[in-house]
């Protein structure tokens, strides 16, 4: 279909930067110009390349018995607590809690850092919509959540089909879903449930009492027997970490499905049972479109009109099932396409993407040199984004954050009158520094957006107007009215005719070194880039 079509327009740093800003997190300038260069297709397998394989976390707090310092039996400051015990052996119990609870901090700091550091690669945008996908949440223990999490990366580009079989055997999954719970004496339908509804095919309409349009109620009861016998094993135990096959806990004999699955019978075949049942899934095309949909709201509108199912989900789906369930193909074609560079300027960043935009895209960067350091950078993003509700590994229930299924605001969830200031106030913190306050613990922004950096990358900045468009253009990445230039010079010289800027501006060029005009540049520039910040262009991508 035409929309489909490959992208054949301009190919400027606005393409570049809407393709980066929703396969990426907060692209940089030196990204964008990397993508000017490489080109669209350049671009685009540049996305996919397979990245290395990263190191693990680490234990952050330094060692020692003093109020700021932590001991760990499983890593040393600067080593990585992963290959150690689960469940450490520590009394008294508040102090093992505090070694918990470090390793759950370095995780999260440790994911967002993933994030900060892909470069020019798609994979973290998906390993989340997987993280949001297959969610586990308040799993609590560090080592699960790293293992869970690992598999999403690890898959994050691969294929659906394999990624749902392996998410299926998680041991967080299995927790939080009760299939460690799911016994032939008391078979629990929780997963399998969740399996149709919010995984792999979604329901469909009733058409009659336990009949939706994509499976049945004996459908969900069979599919818990066929899942029945996997446990989790303590995590004192050496295999805590992998989930575990019991027989003796196994519903045994043959399983068989309604007409919504072609009256499949699932043969007793022990461990690999589940795995020949999630094929019987995939064979119905509902599957593709099913995952379609929701990797087309993550990544260009949460409207899916008739036409979009038609002509864009439709031919997608067909891909997908074409490749055998291998994400990349069809989600290439996607973001190759001339639909996807129509989508401008239509959803609102996720608190993540915000907060990315906010340090990544304006050029703060984590500090070198210091694990504890670069860690907290990290951990700020993710206590901010908390704050904003897009929490990792706490999502407020099964199904995901709200933005990304909940009609008809979806995206507009992310703002409300609670959240836009809070919005707003983070942003400014990025530019200007200070201090915020969550859950009673304050944490202080001293990383700050190198304002003078980035202005020096722009030709002919003593312009204001050349500096407030070209700002403009990076931060929005569209041009703004006449009248908002305007209002923004009132901003960087307040009430002072342009030449007064270019005259400043040129003087601290000639002198640098001069503090007390880098001093007065600098602050000005701020007090620009803090307003800017907060302009609703800059909430939207």
């Amino acid at each position: 279909m035409p929309d489909l079509d490959a992208y054949s327009g301009s190919w400027t740093s606005v393409q570049a930067r809407h393709l980066l800003r929703r396969t990426t997190f907060g692209p940089s300038v030196q990204m964008v110009a990397n993508s000017v260069n490489l080109g669209l297709n350049g671009t685009v397998e540049a996305l996919f390349a397979p990245l290395a394989t990263p190191a693990p976390p680490v234990k952050t707090i330094p060692d020692g018995t003093g109020s700021n310092q932590l001991n760990d039996p499983g890593a040393t400051y600067g080593q990585t607590w992963v290959n150690s015990a689960p469940f450490p052996n520590i009394n008294p119990p508040m102090l093992r809690n505090r070694v918990l609870r470090s390793r759950s901090k370095s995780l999260y700091s440790w994911t967002v850092l993933q994030m900060h550091y892909s470069g020019l690669s798609i994979k973290e945008k998906m390993a989340l919509f997987w993280h949001n996908h297959f969610v586990v949440a308040d799993a609590t223990i560090a080592h699960r959540e790293y293992v869970y999490y690992s598999l999403l990366r690890n898959l994050a580009l691969g294929n659906f089909k394999e990624l749902t079989k392996q998410i299926t055997v998680d041991p967080s999954m299995l927790i939080y879903l009760s299939g460690a719970e799911n016994t032939n004496v008391a078979p629990n339908e929780n997963y399998s449930r969740e399996l149709l509804e919010l995984f792999t095919i979604g329901k469909g309409k009733l058409v009659a009492p336990g009949d939706y349009t994509n499976y049945t109620e004996q459908d969900v009861f069979e599919m818990a027997k066929v899942l029945t016998g996997w446990r989790v094993l303590q995590l004192s135990d050496p295999n805590a970490l992998t989930a575990q096959f019991s027989s003796t806990r196994h519903t045994l004999g043959t399983k068989k499905l309604s007409h919504r699955f072609n009256n499949a019978v699932i043969a007793e075949s022990g461990a690999q049972e589940y795995k020949n049942l999630i094929d019987v899934i995939f064979q119905q095309p509902e599957c593709s479109r099913f995952i379609m949909r929701k990797l087309y709201r993550w990544f260009v509108s949460h409207e899916i009109s008739g036409d979009v199912e038609t002509n864009i989900i439709e031919p997608l789906a067909t891909i997908l099932r074409n490749n055998n369930y291998d994400i990349a193909p069809a989600l290439k074609v996607l973001l190759k396409s001339e639909h996807f560079f129509k989508s401008t300027a239509c959803m609102i960043k996720s608190p993540i993407d915000l907060m990315m935009s906010a340090t990544r895209g304006l050029g703060i960067n984590p500090p070198q040199g210091n694990v504890e350091k670069e860690y907290d950078h990290a951990y700020h993003i993710y206590i901010t984004s908390t704050d904003l509700e897009q929490s990792l590994f706490y999502h407020p229930n099964v199904a995901g954050w709200k933005a990304y299924y909940q009609a008809p605001q979806f995206y507009k969830l992310w703002i409300n009158n609670l959240l836009l200031p809070k919005r707003h106030q983070f942003c400014k913190l990025m530019v200007e520094g200070g201090t915020f306050s969550y859950n009673d613990v304050n944490y202080n922004i001293t990383n700050l957006v190198p304002v003078l950096e980035i202005v020096a990358g722009i030709p002919n900045a003593d312009n204001p107007n050349v500096l407030i468009n070209t700002l403009a253009e990076i931060m929005f990445n569209y041009p703004i009215t006449t009248s908002q230039v305007t209002a923004l010079k009132d901003v960087l010289i307040p009430g002072l005719p342009d030449f007064e800027w270019t005259v400043e501006y040129s003087d601290y060029l000639a002198n640098p070194t001069n503090t007390a005009l880098a001093t007065s540049v600098k602050n000005k520039l701020k007090k620009l880039f803090s307003v800017m910040v907060r302009m609703s262009e800059f909430q939207i991508m």
